[in-house]
């Protein structure tokens, strides 16, 4: 999978951040969380992203973002708009998923 630059937010409203993403599920990223949206002591550096740039999830590990990203491919049209996703995707099956592949809500990274 090749690398391309992808805006990341860390909220709807935020400036965007630009990082290296891969895309391993169309409409999906996964990409290593910038410097400057890092929390102190943060432990899951890598993210599934969305192509709005908004967060799904974290990981520990590029591989299992990658595979719970190829994990949840399923789940949705993930090149739907985020608004779209948040009404039809069922938050508690998608981290149920993501979770058999070691990633997590990004609010507990």
């Amino acid at each position: 999978m090749n690398a391309s630059t992808h805006e990341v937010r860390a909220t709807r409203t935020a400036t965007p951040v630009l990082v290296l993403a891969i895309e391993p599920v169309p409409g999906l990223f996964v990409y290593e969380q910038p410097d400057e949206l890092r929390r102190p002591n943060q432990i899951s550096p890598w993210r599934i992203g969305h192509h709005s740039g908004l967060v799904i999830a974290n990981a520990m590990y590029e591989g299992d973002a990658i595979r719970g990203a190829q994990k949840i491919a399923d789940l949705a049209d993930w090149t739907q708009p985020a608004e779209e996703l948040q009404r039809d995707v069922a938050l508690a099956e998608l981290y149920d998923v993501l979770g058999s592949e070691h990633c997590g809500h990004p609010a507990y990274a």
